[in-house]
């Protein structure tokens, strides 16, 4: 089936073909600017043979490539931009699931062995926890050693008062 419009037909923007699409629209976008610029010169709107003249121009291969390589692009960059807003909800879900289905298999295990694994997993996860707090402490600049030290510290006035 062909539409009226030829630029349609040759982008494949019939069906959902989200790229083709997205190229229709960007030709759609491209031919109203031209009409803005086409008014504003010559004091009318583009007759059907000026339409006509523009399609032609925008049919070429060159220009049909460039705009389907433009749409590529934008879809790209909205696949890219959605995955990292939705990135640290991803991960947070994935990593959620994975321990939900660990503390599920090692819950229903009912040896002693499966139990002591279950402690040890356990465990690691606690130690893997405190090692991130200690390290995002300390690159934070707060340094527990320091702070121990000064308020084992005698103070001056504890000094003067001792001798």
């Amino acid at each position: 089936m062909t539409s009226d419009n030829p630029v349609f037909d040759l982008l494949g923007a019939e069906g959902d073909d989200i790229e083709a699409l997205t190229a229709y629209a960007l030709y759609k976008r491209h031919k109203r600017a031209w009409a803005k610029e086409f008014t504003a010169a010559s004091g009318s709107s583009p007759t059907l043979e000026d339409d006509k003249a523009f399609a032609k121009v925008a049919s070429t291969e060159d220009q049909l490539e460039r705009y389907r390589k433009d749409a590529r692009d934008i879809l790209i960059a909205f696949a890219n931009q959605t995955v990292n807003e939705s990135r640290a909800d991803i991960e947070r879900e994935a990593i959620t699931a994975r321990i939900e289905k660990a503390a599920t298999e090692v819950g229903s295990q009912t040896s002693f062995w499966k139990q002591v694994g279950f402690g040890i997993v356990a465990t690691a996860i606690n130690t893997l926890i405190l090692i991130i707090l200690a390290v995002g402490i300390r690159l934070s600049g707060i340094d527990f050693l320091d702070m121990l030290q000064e308020i084992g510290a005698p103070t001056e006035l504890e000094d003067s008062t001792s001798e």
